[in-house]
C-alpha cells in the first residue's frame, strides 16, 4: 500500500518550507507518515491529504529548516561537565578576572568535603582575555581550597592543578612531561600548576571518572539543549567504554533524543587501537539513531595552550613552535590500519606543520590503497592555512574539511595575539573551499562553545561578525543558503547520510526545526536570535517554545 492511501500522521502547513534540496526548493507544507516525509509542496495540495487523525499544525508562516547538526562536539562528556563541573567560563558565567575563578572555587571547595575533587571548566585563550592576561597558578588555587584537590580545564588542551592535585599525581618539579606535553616551571624552577596537552593526562588518571549514570544523564542534559536550538544530529568524539555503552543502552530503549554518530578516539584514550580493529566493525555499523562514525586521532593541540604546531614561531611566544603529540610515522600506520579496515579517518589537525602531517598520510595512503567514497576528514580544517597548494591536496583527495565557526566568532582576537595577522589572513576562508567544491560544514567543539548552536554559527559564517562586533574577511561570507545547507544536506553528506537525511524530501527522515523567523529575512547578525519554536523528530514534536504563541498544535 502506498502512502498516499494512508492518512499523514502530521501536516506542517501554511509556511516557508526550506527544503535544501538540490535546487533549494521552498514549499509551503510537508506531511509525515511513521516518521518519513510523504510529500512536500503547496498547502492546498498537501493539506488535502489529511483527515480526522491527521495532526495539523498551522505555522503561521513560520519557517522550516530540516533538523541541524553539530558534526564536531564532545557530546557525552560535555553534558557530564556541564552537569557536575563547576563553570568557570567568561562567555557563559562572567568569570572574567582570577579573583572572581579563585571565588567560585573557594564557595564550591566550602560546599564539599575536606579532600574530594574540585573540577572546573573554563573557556580557550580565557587568559588573553582576563585583565591578568594569565591563567591563575597554582597557589591561588591554593588559597581558594586549601583542603581539596582542584583542577580547572580550559578547553581541551589546557589544565591548571593546585598543589594537591599535582601531589597526588605525583607530579613534582622533577617530573619529567610525556612526548607531545609540557609541564610548566617558574622563574625559580617551580611548578605553576599549569599542564599541556599530553602532561593533562598524569592528573586526570587519577581524578575520578564520570559514571555510567553520570554520562547517561550528560547525554540527556546536552540533548535537551540541542532539541532547543534545532539540532536533532551530532558526531560525538567518544573517549572511553561508558559514553558508548551509555549511548548503547538510551538508544536500545527508545529513550536516546537525538541521533548520534559516533567518532570514535582511538589514540590517548581508553579505547585503542587494537580493540576496535579487532571488533572487525566498520564505519557506519548502526542505524539512523546511533552508529559509527569514524575513528579520530589528534597530531597536535590547540593554540591556546601553544601547542598547535607550526613552522613558524607564535607572535607571543616567539620562543616556540607548538608540539606534536604523535609522530609522522606512528599517524601513518594508525591511517593505513583503519582505512584498511574500512574505517573513515577523522585528524585533528590545527597548525601548518600538523595539517601538512595529516594531508600527507591520507594522500599517502590514497595513492597505495584507493577507496572510493571514504570521506575522511580533518578536523578544524578551514580555520586558517588553506593555501592552493593544501587545497589541491584536499581537492584530488576528496577530503572533507571540518572548521569551527565559533573560533571566529568567540577567540578571533585572542588569536591574533597568538599567531598574528599574516596567518590569520588566511583563515576561514569558507567562500573560497565552497568555490572549490568542497563538501564543507561546521562543528562547535563544545563544550567549550556550549551551549551548542548551529543558529549562532550559521550567522556568523554569513555576517562574518566576531563577539566584539569586528567583521573578519567580508570576502569570504556566505550566503544564508549556503550556510544553511552547511548544518543540513552537508553535515548528512559528511556522515554518509544524505540519503535519509539533510533536505526535507519525500523519503527521507522526518526531522525539523521549526524557526520563528525566516534566516533570509533578518539581518545575519540576528539569525543567532532566531527563537525555535519548535523540534520534530522522527516526525514527533519532541520541543516546544514556552511563549510561542499561535502554533496550532
Amino acid at each position: 500500500m502506498s502512502l498516499a492511501a494512508l492518512s499523514p500522521d502530521l501536516i506542517l502547513t501554511n509556511g516557508t518550507i526550506l527544503t535544501t534540496d538540490q535546487n533549494n526548493t521552498q514549499a509551503e507544507a510537508v506531511a509525515v507518515w511513521n516518521g518519513r516525509i510523504g510529500a512536500v509542496g503547496s498547502k492546498s495540495d498537501v493539506d488535502s491529504l489529511a483527515d480526522s487523525r491527521t495532526q495539523m499544525i498551522d505555522l503561521k508562516g513560520r519557517c522550516v529548516l530540516p533538523g541541524l547538526t553539530d558534526p564536531h562536539v564532545h557530546f557525552a562528556d560535555g553534558g557530564a561537565s556541564m552537569m557536575h563541573r563547576l563553570d568557570c567560563r567568561d562567555f557563559y558565567s562572567n568569570v572574567r578576572s582570577i579573583p572572581q575563578i579563585v571565588e567560585k572555587i573557594s564557595e564550591q571547595a566550602k560546599s564539599q568535603a575536606p579532600g574530594t575533587w574540585v573540577i572546573a571548566h573554563g573557556s580557550p585563550m580565557q587568559d588573553f582575555r582576563m585583565p591578568e592576561g594569565r591563567f591563575p597558578n597554582r597557589h591561588e588555587l591554593d588559597a581558594a581550597a586549601p583542603n581539596n584537590p582542584v583542577s580547572i580545564n580550559f578547553g581541551a588542551h589546557i589544565t591548571i592543578a593546585n598543589s594537591k592535585a599535582l601531589e597526588l599525581a605525583n607530579i613534582n618539579k622533577n617530573t619529567e612531561a610525556p612526548a607531545g606535553g609540557a609541564i610548566e616551571l617558574d622563574e625559580s624552577g617551580e611548578l605553576t600548576g599549569k599542564l599541556v596537552e599530553r602532561a593533562q593526562y598524569i592528573v586526570r588518571s587519577v581524578i575520578p571518572e564520570y559514571s555510567y549514570d553520570q554520562m547517561k544523564k550528560g547525554i540527556l542534559f546536552a540533548s535537551d539543549r540541542c532539541l532547543a536550538r534545532g539540532i536533532t544530529n551530532i558526531h560525538d568524539i567518544v573517549t572511553n567504554h561508558e559514553s558508548i555503552r551509555a549511548y548503547q543502552e538510551l538508544a536500545q530503549s527508545g529513550e536516546l533524543p537525538i541521533r548520534v554518530s559516533l567518532l570514535i578516539r582511538v589514540i590517548e584514550a581508553a579505547i585503542q587501537k587494537e580493540s576496535l580493529l579487532n571488533l572487525g566493525i566498520k564505519t557506519g555499523f548502526g542505524d539512523d539513531w546511533l552508529r559509527i562514525g569514524g575513528v579520530k586521532m589528534s597530531i597536535d593541540g590547540g593554540i591556546t595552550g601553544h601547542v598547535a604546531k607550526f613552522y613558524e614561531p607564535y607572535v607571543d611566544d616567539p620562543c616556540h613552535e607548538g608540539l606534536i603529540r604523535i609522530e609522522q610515522d606512528e599517524l601513518d600506520e594508525t591511517v593505513n590500519a583503519y582505512h584498511k579496515a574500512g574505517h573513515r579517518i577523522c585528524i585533528h589537525a590545527i597548525g601548518d606543520v600538523a595539517m601538512d602531517m595529516a594531508l600527507q598520510s591520507l594522500d599517502n595512503v590514497l595513492k597505495n590503497d584507493p577507496r572510493a567514497d571514504h570521506r575522511h576528514r580533518i578536523e578544524h580544517l578551514g580555520n586558517w592555512l588553506v593555501n592552493d597548494e593544501r587545497l589541491e591536496i584536499i581537492k584530488r583527495n576528496g577530503i572533507l574539511p571540518v572548521p569551527n565557526i565559533p573560533f571566529m566568532h568567540y577567540i578571533w582576537e585572542s588569536l591574533l595575539a597568538c599567531i598574528g595577522e599574516e596567518r590569520l589572513e588566511e583563515s576561514f576562508n569558507i567562500r573560497t573551499m565552497l568555490d572549490a567544491g568542497l563538501q564543507i560544514t561546521s562543528g562547535s567543539d563544545g563544550p567549550a562553545y556550549w551551549p551548542l548552536d548551529s543558529l549562532r554559527d550559521l550567522g556568523t559564517a554569513v555576517s562574518r561578525r566576531t563577539w566584539t562586533g569586528k567583521t573578519i574577511g567580508i570576502d569570504q561570507a556566505i550566503t544564508v543558503n549556503e550556510a544553511i545547507r552547511m548544518f543540513t544536506i552537508n553535515a548528512a553528506y559528511n556522515a554518509f547520510e544524505e540519503k535519509i537525511k539533510g533536505s526535507i524530501e519525500i523519503g527521507k527522515i522526518a526531522d525539523f526545526a521549526i524557526l520563528a523567523k525566516n534566516p533570509h529575512e533578518v539581518e545575519p547578525t540576528k539569525i543567532k536570535d532566531i527563537p525555535v519554536d519548535m523540534t520534530v523528530v522522527d516526525g514527533q514534536l519532541v520541543y516546544f517554545r514556552e511563549g510561542a504563541d499561535g502554533l496550532g498544535v
